[in-house]
């Protein structure tokens, strides 16, 4: 119960805030629903403390519990998208640990509910993006002191690797909801490609974040030979991902490879032709509003050509123009808090 205070007092700070009334659907709502976008209006938190209200009275009663933590995890399904239109990084970093702790609560009542279990996945994978990585990123390429909250970088990035598979665990348990040979099917070479493909549209969330958390820890273990090794589950579960549905998480499996391929020399394996292709097809499915895309092609593949000047052109676009489409806000915001950062390290990402 100390976990379901401390959301509960935690979302209460943020309904302080919202107008609690709800704008009616249009088309970009529809289109948001079909790729499961990441998340919605800041004035949807307010289903949070409806969930969190209803599961403060209602888990008292052991007879009702797992029907009661079905019912709120689907509000909570609603209301997780509830922060990527906010922009405010401080006070959704403050807001995500309560909520992600709340939902590991309802997931002991619950330990095969499937959608507990991707919204753990993505909410861990969120945080470590949106708030250890930048940190460490800034750490390493900068001059600037390092927020870290007195951590050293090798303990932050220690953090973010294990925040990373407690998301990929979380992803792998879902896939065994339906799939109870899915994790040993993974780890066999031979037969991870084939298992994928058999998966269907429904499983295609576990799957992005099984595939999404693994390319971050193999990111930050890339002195591991064994890790480096497991590079073809995340290109295979990406694959299938777009197969399936393409515009899942904004097109974040094209995301994903863009990195993938984009962040080695040809000489390393690295496939600049098709992390431009994957680049090029973000942008088809979100337009031009959508700032990640431009980042990552900024940061990997023009960084490896060597071109400094589209570098800085594109990342000076980022921070120039203001982004127009709401359901942007916030991952807009942590592409331009790096695009300084990737500006102000030129001078060592660039040889002259």
């Amino acid at each position: 119960m100390n976990a379901i205070k401390t959301a509960f007092d935690e979302t209460g700070r943020w309904i302080c805030r919202l107008r609690l009334q709800r704008k009616g659907p249009d088309a970009k709502g529809a289109t948001s629903r079909r790729s499961d976008s990441p998340l919605r209006p800041t004035r949807y938190t307010s289903f949070f403390g409806l969930a969190l209200l209803l599961l403060a009275v209602m888990l008292t009663a052991c007879s009702t519990r797992k029907m009661t933590v079905r019912a709120v995890s689907d509000v909570m399904a609603n209301g997780v998208a509830a922060f990527e239109e906010d922009d405010d990084l401080d006070l959704i970093e403050k807001a995500l640990p309560a909520n992600i702790k709340l939902l590991e609560a309802l997931l002991e009542s619950d330990p095969q509910n499937r959608q507990l279990l991707v919204l753990l996945a993505r909410l861990y994978a969120s945080y470590s993006f949106a708030f250890v990585d930048g940190r460490i990123e800034a750490a390493e390429l900068t001059d600037l002191p390092p927020d870290t909250a007195g951590l050293s970088v090798a303990k932050m990035k220690k953090r973010a690797v294990r925040y990373y598979r407690k998301g990929n665990e979380y992803a792998l348990r879902a896939l065994e909801i339906r799939h109870p040979e899915a994790r040993g099917q993974l780890a066999d070479p031979s037969n991870a490609g084939s298992f994928m493909r058999e998966l269907d549209r429904d499983e295609m969330p576990a799957l992005f974040w099984y595939g999404f958390t693994l390319s971050a820890d193999i990111n930050y273990n890339r002195d591991s030979i064994s890790a480096v090794g497991q590079g073809h589950l995340v290109e295979k579960a990406m694959q299938r991902v777009i197969e399936a549905d393409e515009a899942y998480f904004y097109g974040g499996a094209h995301l994903v490879l863009l990195v993938y391929y984009g962040s080695r020399s040809p000489l390393m394996g690295g496939k600049p032709e098709l992390a431009i292709e994957h680049y090029r097809r973000i942008e088809q499915i979100n337009g031009k509003g959508y700032y990640l895309d431009d980042l990552y092609y900024a940061r990997y593949v023009l960084y490896q050509q060597q071109d400094r000047s589209q570098f800085t052109a594109v990342l000076n676009r980022i921070l120039r123009d203001p982004a127009t489409e709401e359901r942007f806000r916030l991952y807009n915001r942590i592409a331009a808090d790096r695009a300084r950062i990737y500006l102000g390290a030129a001078d060592r990402l660039f040889i002259d």
